[in-house]
């Protein structure tokens, strides 16, 4: 297990950020036990009463340029959304909940963003049948279609 260490100021405590490689992850379908001793020592010491609560995922080139290509895309389209329309900002902004779906804006005093579930614009229909969908977390998505149609 690794980690990362940044300089610190002074009177700020150290934090070290468990991290590991892409590579020791478990592939998909492979069972939960089949983790391995890093990939567990990393998320005990990430997840654990005084850990981080984050965990680092280093990947090799391929990942990087897959990184690097993602935020390539994603970053104008933030200036994009920023800049639509009052009106269009409004009909998809987050009812009665913050920074969980959809577009919220002023979050903290100056955040703003958009936050959607990447599967599915219909959340609650991926929940066993008979669970009720929460509605602060189970929202459905809400896209500026005729303002934004590339979002």
């Amino acid at each position: 297990m690794g980690s990362l260490e940044q300089p610190v100021p002074d009177g700020q405590k150290q934090v070290e950020i468990p991290c590991i490689s892409l590579e020791q992850l478990p592939t998909p379908g492979s069972a939960h036990d089949q983790c391995g001793e890093a990939l567990s020592a990393s998320l005990d010491a990430a997840f654990s009463l005084g850990g981080p609560g984050v965990i680092c995922i280093r990947g090799g080139h391929d990942f990087q340029q897959q990184v690097n290509r993602i935020r390539a895309d994603l970053l104008p389209l933030a200036w994009a959304l920023d800049h639509l329309p009052e009106q269009s900002k409004e009909a998809i902004h987050e009812r009665g909940t913050l920074n969980v779906n959809n577009y919220s804006r002023g979050v903290d005093g100056n955040r703003s963003g958009i936050y959607f579930h990447p599967a599915t614009d219909t959340p609650a229909d991926c929940l066993p049948e008979g669970i009720p969908a929460e509605p602060n977390f189970y929202s459905p998505n809400l896209w500026p279609d005729e303002a934004a149609p590339f979002l």
